[in-house]
């Protein structure tokens, strides 16, 4: 894989490889509450301020956003940029 130039580093890995793994811990647990409060919603059979469709949906697209940090901690780490 070829090098990726210095200037554009910054633009894709921001505040560094450990800042994005964080990042990406946190979305990956608010992943994992928005999924029991979708539980829970669907359990009681009464919106828990969402339908609980629309809560597994808010689930889907934090654990994308936790994938998407993971791979620019994963690949800013591996390129050597630090912050």
């Amino acid at each position: 894989m070829a090098e990726i130039p210095q200037d554009t580093q910054f633009t894709l890995f921001g505040f560094g490889p450990k800042m994005h793994a964080q990042m990406a811990f946190v979305a990956n647990f608010l992943g994992i509450i928005t999924v029991i409060v979708g539980i829970v919603s669907a359990a009681l059979k009464k919106p828990i301020g969402l339908i609980a469709t629309h809560w597994f949906l808010q689930t889907i697209i934090f654990f994308l956003w936790g994938i998407s940090f993971l791979f620019s901690a994963y690949f800013g780490a591996k390129e050597g940029y630090s912050r």
